[in-house]
């Protein structure tokens, strides 16, 4: 252990702050300090405000999150990128239709659960590649709600790279932070939630905005590198060098490597995410240690969770919407 100096704090003000059930701990100190909460004896975050963690005590957080900007591009004539017909998605016996609507159905659940104790302003953009009106349509009933905004484009280009390079040009509109998803990722419930905090708490912890990865993929276990470890909202943040395409990230780094992210969709690279790779080397990536978003590609998506059931959960959740009339 390296040698810490403790500054003194009076013992009146710590046997008042207790007394009032109103205290914590600053963050290098360990000295009790009022930051006007209750102490509930577990970890507390205030949106834009303060984090209070019980190993580490409490944080101002100056980075603020002014809006969250998602750009979800979806395909339901496309099945898996790249592949062959023997490949097979873990998902048995399911089209790319009922994939994307139970994924964005369960993206739906997780930011209203985050808006019922929080305020941003939200936006989800629709970008539709190779669809037709009537699936668009009901897309957007699932997500019909009055708590954010939904905006619809067609992609310009079909394809991969044409939907992704749609997703750049909307990006530019947006006010802070942008979440490029793809169309085969199934949300936990509380990923939106956990997204924001973390993204808030280690931006101000580093001083620098960052990107997010919400996925554990199994391939960050395949290869050593070393790696730091950090706290978001309960989850623990790793550093990780490489990532798929469903990323977190602000305007500000949009902006500044804006040719650099194009290039995904510009130029042949392998891998197909390599320019992002290539920014990670200069801006931090941190990913989740347990997934808070699942790829259902054609591998098992996760080390330990039981993605299966989040799987299940969703899907009878939709099915109850179509039987009751919904989409």
């Amino acid at each position: 252990m390296f040698p810490r100096t403790y500054k003194k704090q009076s013992k009146l003000k710590r046997l008042l702050l207790k007394l009032f059930n109103i205290y914590a701990f600053e963050r290098e100190t360990l000295n009790i300090v009022n930051p006007n909460y209750k102490n509930n004896s577990k970890n507390f975050f205030e949106i834009n405000d303060k984090s209070f963690l019980l190993s580490s005590g409490y944080l101002d957080l100056k980075r603020k999150i002014n809006s969250l900007d998602i750009f979800f591009r979806y395909s339901p004539s496309n099945s898996l990128w790249n592949s062959t017909d023997r490949w097979k998605r873990i998902i048995p016996n399911i089209n790319k239709e009922t994939l994307i609507k139970v994924c964005i159905l369960s993206l739906k659940e997780s930011i209203l659960a985050f808006l019922k104790k929080n305020k941003i302003n939200i936006n989800i953009n629709l970008i539709s590649d190779n669809s037709n009106d009537s699936f668009d349509e009901e897309l957007k009933k699932i997500l019909d709600s009055d708590n954010y905004k939904l905006n619809f484009y067609k992609s310009k280009i079909e394809g991969n790279r044409g939907s992704y390079l749609e997703c750049c040009d909307q990006a530019l509109k947006a006010k802070d932070i942008i979440f490029f998803i793809e169309d085969d990722y199934i949300f936990e419930k509380d990923s939106i939630e956990e997204i924001i905090f973390t993204y808030s708490r280690i931006s101000t912890l580093l001083n620098k905005d960052i990107f997010l990865c919400p996925s554990d993929y199994p391939f960050y276990y395949d290869s050593e590198y070393q790696t730091s470890l950090f706290i978001g909202k309960e989850f623990r943040w790793r550093y990780v060098s490489e990532s798929l395409l469903t990323l977190i990230f602000s305007k500000s780094i949009l902006y500044k490597f804006q040719n650099k992210i194009r290039q995904v969709g510009e130029i042949e690279n392998f891998p197909f995410e390599k320019p992002f790779h290539q920014i990670f080397e200069q801006v931090p990536c941190l990913a989740p240690v347990n997934s808070l978003t699942y790829h259902l590609s054609r591998a098992v998506p996760a080390i330990n969770e039981n993605w299966i059931d989040l799987w299940n959960l969703n899907y009878n959740k939709l099915n109850q919407l179509q039987n009751n009339g919904g989409p």
